[in-house]
């Protein structure tokens, strides 16, 4: 009994071994041809990897596997081992694809074609495009529901969040937004999204149930105005589902929101021009990506401070944090 329980702490110990070994931010760098790998455990920058011309997007597959990532100015897809950092693969796409995700099965990417009205549906086991499915003009940013069953869609033309159906890979529902939308981000529970709009310095509030937006959350506003539709831009839910955490490009700060209250609790100073932000799944590390001045911000979510300032590649913009 004795040298099973040492072999089992033994498993355990590996296990968080591997895990921690694979926490790292891939970040894409908009003005540049190449993305840039941070090591999450020790802080600093551990490579740059050549993808494509403007790389804008970027996503982890749900076996942590694959880096995939939408180069803008070539429209392609490029596939990453995340094991070694080599290309493994380079897709076709669409002109000018914005974001895209992995669904929770991993068995296809979403990309959005933000110069056209579709979404490219590529095919995992294969690396090709399986379907292209009519969502609405100008198409951004593809969001899983938790459960998997569906993906939203912001439509940047037709101020909408689309529902995809997955299963059967047509639009099956959709959320008339008043305004621009940005980045989207979902409750655990799948029944609520906050979203950023353009122009507006804050977060607004979808009830899944209802269908439509039911509540605003505002940010400090800034003492000039805004120019280029600056405002807040990404947004994420902490692991613990607690906290929302909102970038601000005018502030240059990422707020941090108690969800069940809706008040900001912190104001968390970061680079200049914070673009996106995702955390670790144990919710102690969160990077944002700092258009304005080339850099990402760690910050430690136990204090809610920046504990390092990393320089990367020109204008970053999207991250994922492989958890």
């Amino acid at each position: 009994m004795k040298h099973i329980l040492i072999i089992l702490a033994l498993c355990i110990c590996f296990t968080k071994y591997i895990d921690a070994q694979s926490r790292k931010a891939y970040i894409t760098n908009f003005d540049s041809d190449f993305i840039s790998v941070i090591d999450l455990n020790t802080k600093e920058k551990i490579t740059d990897i050549t993808t494509g011309k403007n790389p804008h997007g970027v996503d982890v597959s749900p076996d942590k596997k694959f880096i995939a990532v939408s180069n803008e100015g070539d429209n392609t897809v490029t596939i990453i081992d995340a094991a070694t950092n080599k290309v493994l693969n380079q897709i076709s796409v669409g002109s000018h694809p914005n974001q895209l995700a992995f669904t929770k099965d991993g068995a296809w990417i979403f990309v959005t074609i933000n110069a056209s009205t579709v979404v490219d549906v590529v095919n995992t086991a294969n690396w090709t495009i399986e379907k292209s499915i009519t969502v609405g003009r100008n198409p951004h940013i593809a969001l899983s529901s938790p459960d998997g069953t569906k993906m939203y869609v912001t439509l940047e033309g037709d101020n909408k969040i689309v529902e995809i159906t997955i299963a059967k890979m047509q639009v099956t529902g959709e959320i008339i937004m008043f305004g621009f939308p940005r980045i989207p981000v979902i409750t655990q529970d799948g029944k609520t999204i906050f979203t950023t709009l353009r122009w507006f310095n804050g977060t607004v509030k979808v009830d899944l149930e209802k269908n439509k937006v039911v509540d605003w959350i505002q940010l400090p506003q800034a003492k000039t105005f805004p120019q280029e539709g600056k405002a807040s831009h990404g947004e994420g839910i902490r692991s613990d589902g607690k906290y929302l955490y909102v970038t601000s490009q005018i502030l240059n700060s990422v707020s941090v929101i108690d969800i069940h209250s809706q008040k900001i609790v912190k104001e968390i100073a970061v680079g200049k021009d914070p673009n996106w932000i995702d955390f670790t799944s144990d919710g102690k590390i969160a990077v944002v990506s700092n258009t304005g001045d080339n850099t990402v911000s760690v910050i430690d979510l136990a204090s809610n401070k920046v504990i390092k300032t990393l320089p990367v590649g020109k204008s970053p913009k999207r991250l994922v944090v492989t958890k």
